[in-house]
């Protein structure tokens, strides 16, 4: 239990089952890194890995190609003013504005759970299928992740619980367990920040009625009974939630609690549930815990210092050489893999352990062991029940020394050290406290009055610009403490872009002139907070409607990035033979590759006819996404000047030959709202 060896990236835990493919991802984060997300669709592709080279550079095309098939599909929720500010702009980033929904708590605390909702529908046309158990069309699997790390590249320590289920398509009665979890999902929209689009809500809705009929089977070891699996939502509206009550039946005899964060509210509500055997946590935490809140916790621990250190020494993408791309090409032809500039490190995992009798309950998930996680924070927790001797707090906090003389396998309880309490208490930083306050009142402010960009196009038409007005749309003006500066600039732009804010109503900045690429909804906020002669910072991302922005905006997306025809060349190499193919084929024997072996050669000929008609024969379904971007390029004028005559010619003939759509299996396209 809780291995310390036996890590699971997220993207791994996301790949479709075989023979399945993706079809929706519904998913909550308290805070959100947009580099992360940008590059999360690569895992749910056939590129996965291709893409990505070992120093923490992407292939833009294939990358272009993940958020094509995805980005309509994937529905992030994130705490409202907590997306982090990325190092660099990325023209790419276009593709993810859909997909970021900023969400607020009901009940004034945070947008907190971690929850990731995944819907795979079968892929009839995979290999794995024979004829005798070939899926229905209809067939639908879900898998739940419920985690305690928000979407980002932190190394902290962490907890992951996935649960796999197949939907039961003719029952009519729903699982009663799972109506906590349908719950949650189908009240997503309703915690947004601004109005979700429709067909977003409408699929998530789809998704929340469906979980109701999914059959979810626990972890290994665990119950197969009906109380054996519970899903807590806390926070979303004001009935109270507290999972851990143990009633007449269920009386709890010892908790153990692992927790980054405490206060003695919570620590006190828990110890009147059951004795407080073990509490696990940051010394921060436990040093501003008045001491009589923890007697009679018997032991109090802390990550061991090398444990602190593991996961960060290993190197991140922004440590690693990153001078060659995965393309083999020059740096600036591919797109940086890198975190923004904080990141979280140690103990983040929430683990509550109680045993009860024979048994044990185990609590994950996002909620800490404070006042507010369960009065305030929207939050969600997953309960499983099993046996003691399995997974009781002996067996995690035990000993783990070797029976037979085999060498042992490193366990939770060898991360941890005893937690000793200073012999002096740390005096409370009250200017720092106030700083702190000041930002955060700010950042509410800010959020609170619900901007939105206003995009008016000047300049001749044959060459665009556009004048960009930052609105308040509140008819309540909201105020920032006399003492904080702020500037507000679209991503796009460098930092010294930073128009000054100096009051929330009506129009808070413009900016005039900006080209085409300069256009995005994601704006960086950077406040400063004065007071004492101590100044702290903080910068975050707002997600922001674009009114007025060019209704063909997510075709001229597709055009910026397909620069020209060595690009277009490449990306549809790589949809026919992968981007490690594409690449040799690219570069050929020589230094040159393709594009230097003859001024007269068409590379949109000969090179590409048969890796066309090596597909249509084996797999004429894999030519769909070649006929989208096509279809795509054919809509604009400027589109069609980039295809070759000589490949219109080709694809022509090719096309003539593929089945009709409705033979074809079901595309992966971006959704449009």
């Amino acid at each position: 239990m809780l291995e310390p060896a036996d890590r699971t990236v997220f993207t791994e835990m996301l790949r479709s089952p075989p023979g399945f493919r993706l079809d929706r991802v519904v998913s909550t984060t308290y805070t959100l890194d947009l580099v992360a997300l940008l590059t999360l669709p690569l895992s749910f592709t056939l590129l996965a890995g291709d893409g990505v080279n070992e120093s923490g550079r992407v292939d833009p095309i294939a990358l272009l190609e993940a958020l094509r098939r995805y980005a309509g599909r994937l529905h992030v929720f994130c705490e409202s003013g907590r997306i982090a500010v990325p190092r660099r702009g990325q023209l790419l980033f276009g593709y993810l504005e859909q997909s970021v929904i900023e969400a607020t708590a009901p009940n004034g605390g945070a947008f907190h759970p971690k929850v990731t909702v995944v819907r795979y529908t079968p892929d009839l046309h995979d290999p794995v299928w024979g004829d005798d158990d070939r899926p229905g069309a209809d067939a639908v699997r879900y898998r739940v992740l419920c985690g305690t790390r928000n979407l980002t590249f932190d190394r902290s320590w962490d907890t992951m619980l996935a649960l796999d289920g197949e939907l039961a398509t003719n029952r009519k009665l729903a699982y009663a367990r799972n109506r906590p979890l349908s719950k949650f999902i189908k009240a997503l929209p309703g915690l947004a920040v601004r109005a979700v689009p429709e067909p977003i809500a409408a699929a998530i809705d789809r998704v929340a009625d469906e979980l109701l009929r999914v059959q979810f089977e626990p972890p290994e070891g665990f119950g197969r009974e009906n109380d054996d699996l519970a899903f807590w939502p806390i926070g979303l509206d004001g009935q109270e939630v507290w999972p851990f009550d143990a009633g007449a039946d269920r009386s709890l005899d010892r908790l153990l609690v692992v927790s980054p964060f405490v206060d003695k509210t919570c620590i006190d509500w828990l110890k009147d549930e059951a004795e407080l055997c073990a509490l696990v946590s940051r010394s921060e935490e436990l040093d501003n815990i008045p001491p009589s809140a923890l007697d009679g916790v018997a032991a109090r621990y802390i990550l061991a210092n090398a444990a602190e250190a593991e996961p960060a020494e290993q190197d991140s993408p922004s440590q690693q050489d990153s001078t060659v791309p995965a393309t083999g090409r020059p740096a600036e032809d591919a797109v940086e893999v890198e975190p923004s500039d904080l990141q979280l490190r140690g103990l983040h995992a929430k683990l509550f352990v109680a045993d009860a009798g024979w048994n044990t309950r185990i609590w994950t998930g996002s909620a800490n062991a404070t006042r507010a996680a369960f009065s305030e924070n929207v939050e969600f927790l997953v309960e499983l029940r099993g046996k003691k001797s399995q997974f009781g707090i002996d067996t995690l906090l035990g000993s783990t020394e070797p029976e037979d003389n085999r060498s042992r396998q490193i366990r939770f309880r060898d991360l941890l050290v005893p937690y000793r309490p200073p012999e002096e208490a740390k005096p409370v930083d009250a200017a720092q406290k106030k700083l702190e306050e000041m930002l955060e009142e700010s950042r509410r402010a800010i959020v609170g009055s619900k901007l939105v960009a206003r995009v008016t196009e000047t300049g001749p038409a044959a060459t665009p610009v556009y004048e960009v007005r930052v609105e308040v749309t509140v008819s309540e003006a909201k105020h920032l403490p006399g003492d904080v500066a702020c500037t507000i600039r679209p991503i796009s732009l460098s930092p010294d872009h930073g128009v000054p804010v100096t009051a929330l109503s009506r129009m808070i900045a413009k900016f005039d002139s900006l080209a085409f690429e300069s256009l995005t909804g994601f704006w960086a906020v950077n406040l400063t907070a004065k007071a004492g002669g101590r100044q702290l910072p903080c910068d975050f991302v707002l997600s922001l409607p674009l009114d007025g922005a060019p209704a063909d905006r997510q075709s001229r997306l597709l055009l910026a990035m397909l620069s020209n025809r060595e690009r277009l060349f490449r990306y549809l190499l790589m949809l026919l033979e992968g981007p490690d193919a594409a690449l040799r084929k690219l570069q050929g024997n020589g230094s040159g590759g393709i594009w230097n072996d003859s001024s007269t050669f068409d590379p949109f000929g000969l090179p590409l006819l048969e890796p066309l008609l090596r597909t249509l024969a084996a797999d004429p379904t894999r030519l769909a996404p070649v006929e989208r971007l096509v279809r795509d390029l054919e809509s604009t004028d400027e589109g069609k000047k980039l295809l070759p005559e000589e490949f219109v010619t080709l694809w022509a003939s090719i096309r003539s030959l593929m089945p009709q759509p409705q033979d074809r299996a079901p595309e992966e396209t971006h959704v449009s709202t």
